[in-house]
């Protein structure tokens, strides 16, 4: 395939912004690396916004009427030309995919599959093996679904972002053109509980990422007009805002893309919806809509101006209809003995009562992951994989901004004789040897380790910056290693299997001249002395 020439490319892209007036939509043509003088349909672009999935409609190329293609941006920022994706996404049946995860390693697709067969209507997930290939689509099992599926126009699914929760629309009654939007959520075979080892977290990974029972599709009532076609309904990386497809009055065309957010755990608690303006919308027919995890720009099909029946557009947003903004974390595994990338499960947990707020998993080949996270919240993050220690940091977004991307490398250390772990996620009062509530989850986590390790010995040694007298400095880091050895043994781990020191001020690891360096001086570590 060969590709446009950049001039004639960016004067595509200018000629499409100037076709409309300064009262029209603003869209932007993504350009004929994307479009072409078929048809394209609906579009999924990744969390980061750097490679995107399209479906074509009567391309030459494709193995049936209705093909997935896939593109990403090269280092320049521009899409290369779209490749046909083959099989198993595209099987000779009409294909389409609903929802790619934030690590882009699995992917919804329409159709239920049973050992690589089609089976009838239904939504199938497909996921990366460890050379990055797709593998054989399985259905997922929601309760009653084609009881919703069989009826009227069924139109798409989408996935939010944490994969607990999958939004639809569908009719009510046979042969209805008009659709409502319903929800399913995931229904985990065991209640989340503190993972105690790298054994247990492990466990509770894999049953969540390969869990395929969901629950029965709920309508949305108060987004659910009876009159009204509602349809395409897309979740930012919020969580909470819905950007949707209805002909609801007080529209520009057939349908527009509406916006409401929502307002509790229930999911039928949402604002009153919002028209997203002629900015956004034209005058004939808008729907499936989506955004990457920035959410500066929105992203639909639109027959107006297009190279062929409808294109790709994006359109930026105001900043009124944008969703909350979030962060996007991305890094690599290491293992901190050999530097080499390893594949790991790793947990985000809200420090403030423990609960579980995502799980990420890297890739075993590059050791990459990558999760977005809603700001508001005080986040540890854990590492875990199969004869490593697990290693922790903190992440604090309990004061909202704006969109942020943060790379976030993990290292973990070997289950070896001579390992020293830093424990990241434990506080203490200023000044003080007190420790913090916020603390326990990572103490327990200790404990849980020790547990299995039933004949590792330990010490832990207590750290401080310059600040303060030689003396002062060297009690306080006795005092809070004794805290957390302390906290320990209270937990019916034999005192002969751990003991605790202070070394003040004598170990650094970073500078005292800057405040990140002491910081990461201010420390409680934890070091292998048996095992």
């Amino acid at each position: 395939m060969r590709t446009a020439p950049i001039l004639a490319t960016a004067a595509l892209l200018l000629l499409s912004q100037l076709i409309f007036s300064q009262d029209g939509p603003k869209h932007e043509n993504l350009g004929p690396n994307i479009n072409t003088t078929t048809s394209e349909l609906t579009f999924l672009i990744s969390a980061n916004g750097k490679s995107c999935y399209v479906l074509r409609d009567g391309h030459a190329d494709n193995l049936a009427k209705q093909d997935v293609w896939y593109s990403y941006k090269d280092p320049s920022g521009n899409w290369i030309p779209a490749i046909h994706v083959g099989k198993p996404i595209n099987t000779g049946r009409n294909a389409s995919i609903f929802a790619l995860s934030v690590d882009e390693n699995q992917i919804l697709m329409r159709g239920s599959y049973v050992d690589g067969e089609y089976e009838g209507s239904g939504i199938s997930v497909l996921t990366k093996n460890k050379k990055g290939e797709w593998g054989e689509p399985k259905k997922l099992e929601i309760k009653n679904f084609t009881k919703y599926s069989d009826m009227g126009s069924y139109n798409t699914a989408r996935l939010s972002n944490d994969g607990k929760t999958l939004l639809f629309s569908f009719s009510d009654k046979s042969n209805d053109e008009n659709g409502d939007i319903y929800i399913s959520h995931l229904i985990l075979r065991e209640k989340w509980k503190k993972p105690k080892s790298v054994k247990d977290f492990t466990s509770f990974v894999s049953k969540l990422t390969q869990n395929n029972s969901w629950s029965e599709p709920q309508k949305i009532k108060s987004l659910s007009i009876k009159s009204d076609d509602e349809l395409g309904p897309y979740l930012a990386s919020d969580g909470v805002t819905m950007y949707y497809s209805t002909n609801k009055a007080g529209g520009f065309g057939s349908n527009d893309i509406w916006m409401a957010r929502r307002l509790d755990s229930t999911w039928q608690n949402w604002t009153e919806p919002v028209n997203l303006g002629a900015k956004v919308n034209t005058v004939k027919w808008d729907s499936y809509y989506v955004l990457d995890a920035k959410g500066e720009y929105g992203y639909l099909a639109s027959s107006l101006n297009s190279l062929g029946e409808s294109d790709i557009v994006r359109v930026k947003l105001a900043e009124e209809i944008r969703p909350k903004p979030v962060i996007l974390i991305s890094g690599k595994v290491y293992n901190a003995k050999t530097k080499l990338p390893i594949g790991a499960n790793i947990e985000y947990e809200n420090l403030a009562d423990g609960k579980n707020a995502g799980v990420a998993v890297s890739n075993e080949a590059t050791g990459e992951y990558r999760i977005v996270l809603p700001y508001g919240v005080n986040y540890g993050f854990m590492g875990y994989a199969e004869k490593f220690i697990p290693v922790s940091d903190n992440l604090d977004l309990t004061t909202i901004a704006e969109y942020r991307e943060i790379e976030r490398d993990l290292y973990l250390v070997p289950l070896e004789v001579g390992s020293t772990i830093r424990l990241n996620n434990i506080f203490f009062d200023i000044g003080k040897a007190t420790l913090r509530p916020e603390s326990y989850p990572e103490l327990d986590r200790l404990v849980g380790y020790m547990g299995q390790n039933s004949k590792m010995v330990i010490e832990l040694s207590g750290h401080t910056d310059n600040v303060g007298s030689d003396e002062a400095n060297l009690k306080l880091s006795g005092d809070r290693a004794q805290a957390v050895m302390d906290y320990v043994l209270s937990k019916e781990i034999p005192a002969d299997r751990i003991t605790s020191k202070g070394y003040g001020e004598t170990k650094p690891v970073g500078s005292n001249d800057t405040d990140e360096g002491k910081q990461l001086n201010r420390r409680v570590e934890f070091t292998i002395i048996k095992n």
